[in-house]
Protein backbone atom coordinates (compact mmCIF):
# COMPACT_ATOMS: atom_id res chain seq x y z
CA UNK A 1 0.00 0.00 0.00
CA UNK A 2 1.33 3.58 -0.56
CA UNK A 3 0.41 6.79 1.47
CA UNK A 4 -2.26 7.66 -1.01
CA UNK A 5 -3.65 4.77 -0.15
CA UNK A 6 -3.88 5.35 3.74
CA UNK A 7 -4.82 8.87 3.00
CA UNK A 8 -8.17 7.75 1.44
CA UNK A 9 -9.14 5.15 3.68
CA UNK A 10 -11.82 6.22 5.95
CA UNK A 11 -13.04 4.93 9.08
CA UNK A 12 -16.18 5.08 10.22
CA UNK A 13 -15.86 6.14 14.12
CA UNK A 14 -19.59 6.28 15.03
CA UNK A 15 -23.47 5.37 14.12
CA UNK A 16 -24.19 9.20 12.88
CA UNK A 17 -26.76 9.38 10.42
CA UNK A 18 -26.65 10.92 7.09
CA UNK A 19 -26.06 14.81 6.68
CA UNK A 20 -28.82 17.16 7.07
CA UNK A 21 -28.11 17.95 3.35
CA UNK A 22 -28.06 14.20 2.17
CA UNK A 23 -31.45 13.57 3.66
CA UNK A 24 -33.35 16.57 2.50
CA UNK A 25 -31.97 15.81 -0.96
CA UNK A 26 -33.11 12.21 -0.29
CA UNK A 27 -36.66 13.73 0.58
CA UNK A 28 -37.20 15.86 -2.44
CA UNK A 29 -36.10 13.09 -4.49
CA UNK A 30 -39.01 10.85 -3.40
CA UNK A 31 -41.50 13.62 -3.24
CA UNK A 32 -40.72 14.97 -7.16
CA UNK A 33 -41.01 10.72 -7.69
CA UNK A 34 -44.21 10.49 -6.24
CA UNK A 35 -45.60 14.01 -8.59
CA UNK A 36 -43.98 12.84 -11.39
CA UNK A 37 -45.98 9.34 -10.17
CA UNK A 38 -49.68 11.78 -9.51
CA UNK A 39 -49.13 13.93 -12.97
CA UNK A 40 -48.57 10.59 -14.92
CA UNK A 41 -52.19 8.88 -13.40
CA UNK A 42 -53.58 12.69 -14.22
CA UNK A 43 -52.90 11.71 -17.52
CA UNK A 44 -53.81 8.55 -17.89
CA UNK A 45 -56.97 9.82 -16.11
CA UNK A 46 -58.01 12.30 -18.87
CA UNK A 47 -56.72 9.92 -21.79
CA UNK A 48 -58.84 6.93 -20.53
CA UNK A 49 -62.21 8.72 -20.24
CA UNK A 50 -61.82 11.16 -23.47
CA UNK A 51 -59.95 8.61 -25.79
CA UNK A 52 -60.86 5.19 -24.53
CA UNK A 53 -64.05 5.19 -23.11
CA UNK A 54 -62.96 3.20 -20.12
CA UNK A 55 -64.68 4.45 -16.81
CA UNK A 56 -63.25 1.92 -14.54
CA UNK A 57 -59.75 2.98 -15.08
CA UNK A 58 -60.15 6.42 -15.41
CA UNK A 59 -61.69 6.69 -11.77
CA UNK A 60 -58.97 3.78 -10.24
CA UNK A 61 -56.10 6.42 -11.53
CA UNK A 62 -58.63 9.35 -10.63
CA UNK A 63 -58.41 8.53 -6.76
CA UNK A 64 -54.42 7.82 -7.14
CA UNK A 65 -54.46 11.52 -8.39
CA UNK A 66 -56.02 12.50 -5.43
CA UNK A 67 -54.74 10.40 -3.11
CA UNK A 68 -50.59 10.71 -3.65
CA UNK A 69 -50.33 13.91 -2.57
CA UNK A 70 -50.94 12.72 1.02
CA UNK A 71 -48.74 10.13 0.85
CA UNK A 72 -46.08 11.80 -0.76
CA UNK A 73 -46.08 14.91 1.63
CA UNK A 74 -46.23 12.92 4.78
CA UNK A 75 -43.22 10.16 3.36
CA UNK A 76 -41.54 13.40 2.73
CA UNK A 77 -41.80 15.03 6.12
CA UNK A 78 -41.62 11.66 7.65
CA UNK A 79 -38.55 12.77 9.85
CA UNK A 80 -35.15 11.83 10.18
CA UNK A 81 -34.26 8.79 10.14
CA UNK A 82 -32.23 7.18 13.35
CA UNK A 83 -29.20 5.19 13.96
CA UNK A 84 -30.18 1.84 13.98
CA UNK A 85 -27.43 0.80 16.47
CA UNK A 86 -25.36 3.06 18.75
CA UNK A 87 -21.68 2.09 19.08
CA UNK A 88 -20.91 0.63 22.20
CA UNK A 89 -18.95 2.02 24.98
CA UNK A 90 -18.75 -0.91 27.49
CA UNK A 91 -15.39 -3.47 27.39
CA UNK A 92 -16.20 -6.13 25.72
CA UNK A 93 -13.53 -8.06 27.74
CA UNK A 94 -12.92 -7.73 31.13
CA UNK A 95 -9.49 -6.17 32.03
CA UNK A 96 -7.13 -6.98 34.86
CA UNK A 97 -7.52 -3.93 37.80
CA UNK A 98 -5.08 -3.06 39.91
CA UNK A 99 -4.59 -4.44 43.49
CA UNK A 100 -6.24 -2.90 46.31
CA UNK A 101 -4.56 -0.25 48.29
CA UNK A 102 -2.17 -1.64 51.39
CA UNK A 103 -3.31 -0.44 54.63
CA UNK A 104 -0.81 0.81 57.15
Amino acid sequence: MSKKDDADEVFRISAAGRSLTDDVSLRTRRYLISMAVRTLCFIGCVISFLVFKNEVIGWILLVGTLILPYIAVVVANGGRERPRELPTTTLMEPQQGLPPAEQS
